[in-house]
Parts: structure tokens; sequence; C-alpha cells
């Protein structure tokens, strides 16, 4: 069983894991509120269960009121104001979705942060379209900024 320690508590939060006795939502909730590690042992006192319990009830209710639609979802899903234990779950489903519906598709390379980046001319071929329609599309939902032609990172 890991021990709880300031590093390893933001460790398990910023993964979306749970540590020693501790859900990934009571991880996550501890590490936003800077909980001292002797507060969080086992058993864990009543009063730091319920703060716990309505930090997580907190965080769950705005990612419901962001996800209203499913554009609203995998923005909600991308959006670092929302604990990793909701987004990642999400996140992994759209990556299968896109493995299954797009079984040729792969990055082409990687961004400085590591996000993966997919030619303009693999997407058009996938998708049946033009790379022209992509970029008209892009500009249309606000979302030219993300065609990048910045530094990246190819994937061998």
């Amino acid at each position: 069983m890991a021990t709880i320690t300031p590093e390893t508590l933001a460790q398990a939060a910023e993964q979306g894991d749970g540590i020693a006795h501790l859900s990934p939502a009571q991880a996550w909730a501890a590490w936003k509120l800077d909980m001292p590690p002797a507060r969080l042992q086992r058993p864990l006192a009543r009063h730091t269960l319920l703060l716990l319990a309505n930090i997580d009830r907190k965080a769950r209710r705005a990612f419901q009121r962001a996800a209203t639609t499913p554009d609203a979802m995998i923005g909600a899903a991308f959006d670092d104001r929302h604990p990793p234990y909701l987004r990642l779950p999400v996140q992994a489903e759209l990556r299968h979705g896109m493995a299954e519906c797009f079984p040729g598709l792969s990055p082409a390379s990687r961004d400085a942060d590591g996000n993966a980046l997919y030619s303009l001319t693999d997407l058009a071929t996938a998708l049946g379209t033009t790379e022209a329609e992509i970029v008209d599309h892009a500009k249309h939902e606000g979302m030219a900024d993300m065609i990048t032609t910045g530094p990246v990172r190819p994937i061998h």
C-alpha cells in the first residue's frame, strides 16, 4: 500500500488515480484542499469524508454543467479546470472511438506538450473530404487556432 505524502498525493491527483485507501475523487479533493497527509490516514474522520465528498460533488456538478452537449463534453474532457479523474475516462473513450471509427488514422507527430497531431491530408482522407473543407469548418467552429504549422516532433 502506498504511503501518502504531499508528492504522492499530487501525483495521484494529477493522474486521476487513487492512492492507498483514497479513491481518485478523494485523492484529488485532498490535493485540491492541500490537506496534510496526517489528516488522510485510515480511518478517515467522518468530517474529512464529508468534506472530500462535497468537493467531489462540486467538481462533478461543474463537469456536468460544462458537458451539456457532445461537443461541450469533448471540450470539458480537455479542460484542465476539471479534475483528471473526470476528464481522463472521457479522453480514453474518445481515443477508443477514434481507433474504432478511423482504424487507419494515426498521429503523424506530437506537439511540445506531447499531444497527438494528425496530418491534415490524412484527416481529409479518413473523413472523405478535402483539406480546404476541414480548414473552413475549423474556422466556422472557432477552432482554426488548433490547426498548427508550428514545431512538432515526428513519430517514427
